[in-house]
């Protein structure tokens, strides 16, 4: 190839990537931040709905008519709703978005609450909705509460040692089950009325008293039903349901007390945001009912708006989550890869100089009679808003930050708040040598046999996950070269433990065919890209036998068209599942997969790169975005997210990693 034939790609690829700089610029917040929508499915805003409905609260005409376009966007073909933009209609999200409508004011009749109410009826009825569905129609009235699982708010008042006290479980689950309780153990529940009555005779055509809730009370929809209970938790609820009928009264109500001085807590510590949008709207119900002229009823409230996604093209949705330091972390570390632009330049400094603000500085007060982790030094998954700190977030951050003050992109964060960040990650990492997320891992294993929420699995502990241990060990690694004798001589000893500690996990971790298991994104490519990167940050060769391995499994997965493209059905067991050959590759894991293979790259890769970088490029639109396609993120097995960035973000730092290579 001759010097001039060579400059053509290079030119394009370099438009390509300015391009992608210049969308990516367009999305950017004012304040720096570049988040996208983490999309997910009705439920949230279905059980805002909902709770609005028993706080008496009226929804403003114009949100009411966005919540049903949103409806109407994402209603499946047999009339039913999903638990993910890819799945088939569930039973529990079908329910919701029924009762939703029909509070809403939608008539019975009309053609979207009538394919839902058919879909359930089709489908069995709503006495086999999963748990959390059948609490969200106990507090209308519409299913019996005596046939809802038991979740005592005594558990509340064990003893902080005892195995099954609830500051074991996974933050998300301790704090959901936080407020069910509360609901559970105070029977909440909404006042009669018409609109009520009338869904109560449609949903159960054969008449309310005549429906078989107590035969059903263990049965769960075929369509909903990811993990079963087993005999030790039937055993349990049995023994709940038991103790439910005899405990004393003045027990339930210190329960209730303690329960609400944590929902409080969680209030006040977040300034109203929560840790997520479940838990909020149900620490809502539960301030409601524990006085409904609480000074700061309206301030949690107006909390919830901090979920919104609202617009008049998809509706009114409420996220799963809010991804702005994360998706902004990844961002700077592409721009620092890339070639300087001014549309790069403006991007980063801005960008950069927010997620420094970000970073939370000193401890939450009262957080640790509340099972609170120190927060110092932390960073959070969604912005300077949400003092709910995370490992893998808190890392990637630091090394953003550690790479754009290398590219003059941003000053050095100071050293002790590097140092602060460090010691955060250091707490986190559990003692098989993995890392977890908010926290370490806190309960015995046998816990994850005790799963109440039929509809999610691997949700009740902390666990030591590939990416979070990945995230942690490059991030340490990255800041121990760059800070060196900056780091005093404890530190570092830990620092440098945990990284030879997380290196063995991850080693021990890899799948003989060369992959690494997912649990935040699909599957295996996303993994891969996690470990890989890792492993070599921490000083692992190119040639070492692992890294290979990897290298040749991603180009054994490469598909015709270039691109990598796995589903997600092969996270609800583990395995490898592509997509079907009649489907295009997916750009977000295209990027993943050919990042991986252009920081370990050896010359056998390099055609295999090239029809990578191809396809991204083949695949960008004008504007510089790529198009929307199937989700690439997830949580608990089933609850598949679309990351809205992800697919902005990764391929425009391919094109930049490649543009850097090829500089070289």
């Amino acid at each position: 190839m001759t010097p001039a034939t060579a400059e053509a790609p290079r030119s394009d690829l370099a438009t390509a990537y300015e391009r992608a700089l210049q969308h990516l610029r367009g999305v950017q917040a004012a304040k720096g931040a570049v988040g996208g929508e983490v999309i997910w499915n009705p439920m949230l805003v279905c059980q805002y709905v909902i709770a609005c409905h028993v706080l008496g609260r009226p929804i403003a005409p114009v949100r009411r008519q966005r919540i049903r376009l949103a409806l109407e966007r994402q209603v499946r073909d047999d009339g039913g709703w999903g638990m993910h933009p890819d799945s088939d209609s569930w039973l529990f999200h079908t329910t919701l978005g029924y009762v939703a409508l029909r509070l809403l004011g939608t008539p019975p009749d009309d053609p979207l609450a009538a394919g839902a109410l058919r879909w359930i009826r089709a489908h069995g009825g709503v006495t086999k909705n999963p748990t959390w569905g059948r609490i969200w129609l106990a507090l209308l009235g519409l299913y019996p509460w005596q046939c809802v699982q038991p979740i005592l708010p005594e558990m509340w008042l064990l003893p902080e040692a005892a195995p099954v006290h609830p500051r074991r479980l996974y933050c998300h689950m301790r704090l959901i089950y936080l407020g069910l309780s509360y609901l559970y153990g105070a029977r909440v529940q909404a006042p009669d009325s018409p609109v009520l009555r009338d869904i109560r005779d449609e949903l159960y055509d054969g008449g309310y008293d005549r429906a078989p809730f107590r035969a059903h009370r263990d049965d769960i929809a075929a369509t909903d039903l990811y993990e079963a209970p087993g005999a030790g938790l039937r055993a349990a609820f049995a023994a709940m349901r038991a103790l439910d009928r005899v405990a004393p009264g003045l027990v339930r109500k210190r329960a209730l007390a303690r329960a609400i001085d944590h929902v409080l807590f969680e209030l006040r510590s977040t300034g109203n945001v929560c840790l997520s949008p479940v838990n909020g709207l149900l620490f809502n119900l539960a301030l409601h009912h524990h006085d409904p002229r609480h000074p700061e009823r309206d301030a949690a409230f107006r909390g919830l708006e901090y979920w919104f996604w609202e617009d008049d093209v998809e509706g009114a949705r409420i996220c799963g989550a809010r991804s702005d330091i994360w998706d902004t972390s990844f961002l700077l570390q592409a721009l620092c890869e890339g070639p300087r632009s001014a549309t790069g330049e403006a991007l980063g400094r801005s960008a950069a100089a927010w997620l420094a603000t970000a970073q939370i500085r000193g401890d939450i007060p009262g957080g640790a009679e509340h099972y609170r982790e120190p927060a110092d030094g932390g960073w959070g998954f969604a912005d300077e808003r949400h003092p709910w700190p995370v490992s893998d977030c808190t890392a990637e951050a630091l090394e953003a930050l550690i790479h754009c003050a290398d590219h003059d992109l941003a000053q050095p964060l100071p050293r002790e708040r590097q140092l602060a960040a460090l010691r955060f990650v250091l707490r986190r990492q559990n003692e098989d040598g993995g890392f977890g997320s908010y926290e370490p891992r806190r309960g015995s294993l046998v816990l994850k046999h005790f799963n109440p929420a039929e509809i999610y699995g691997n949700c009740m502990l902390e666990y030591s996950y590939t990416e979070c241990t990945a995230s942690c060990v490059r991030g340490l690694a990255l800041a121990r070269a760059r800070l060196g004798d900056a780091i005093p001589p404890g530190l570092l000893a830990d620092v440098d433990a945990a990284v030879e500690r997380g290196v063995a996990f991850l080693l021990g971790a890899q799948h003989p065919d060369g992959g690494w298991l997912g649990f935040w994104g699909i599957n295996f490519t996303y993994g891969t890209f996690f470990a890989v990167h890792a492993l070599l940050t921490a000083g692992l060769p190119r040639q070492h036998p692992a890294i290979r391995r990897a290298v040749a499994w991603l180009v054994r997965r490469q598909r015709p068209d270039g691109g990598w493209g796995e589903s997600f059905e092969g996270l609800l067991d583990g395995r490898d599942v592509q997509l079907p050959a009649h489907e295009p590759s997916l750009v977000a894991q295209t990027a993943w997969a050919v990042l991986t293979l252009m920081a370990a790259e050896t010359a056998e890769e390099a055609p295999a790169i090239e029809r990578a970088v191809a396809y991204i490029q083949a695949r960008q639109q004008p504007d510089g975005s790529w198009p929307r396609e199937r989700a690439s993120g997830v949580f608990f097995n089933t609850a598949v997210l679309d990351y809205d960035l992800y697919r902005q973000i990764f391929p425009a730092w391919a094109l930049a990693r490649r543009l850097g290579h090829a500089a070289e």
